[in-house]
């Protein structure tokens, strides 16, 4: 990743405590789940780790995102930040854009909790 396309949380974001899946445009709940690939095990032994840096798992991407564009998930970037994805820790390491992540209320804690209503 190179630099962040977008900084600022959308208002429908999956990983906000306050949305509405219904309410997120284009939403399909098999896509979403398929999405727990891009999450970190923050759990992880030494091999993982090993793993997780030399075959990067693929982003999160905003559900504003086209099939000419990815748009990085601002709420999977603050989640896996906190949660030590360390490929993402790298892939970010010399973003400009970073300090100015901009997140919308409260957020959810775990992957799991963003398939809820």
């Amino acid at each position: 990743m190179r630099q962040l396309t977008q900084t600022k949380q959308c208002v429908n974001c999956p990983w906000k405590v306050n949305r509405d899946l219904s309410q997120i445009p284009g939403y399909n709940r098999e896509n979403h789940q398929a999405l727990n690939e891009t999450i970190a095990n923050p759990h992880s032994d030494i091999s993982e780790v090993i793993h997780q840096l030399t075959s990067p798992k693929v982003a999160m991407g905003c559900h504003y995102s086209t099939d000419d564009k990815l748009l990085e998930c601002v709420g999977w970037i603050y989640n896996q930040l906190r949660n030590n994805n360390l490929a993402l820790r790298l892939a970010l390491i010399r973003s400009r854009q970073i300090r100015k992540l901009e997140i919308d209320g409260a957020q959810r804690a775990t992957f799991d909790e963003t398939l809820k209503d």
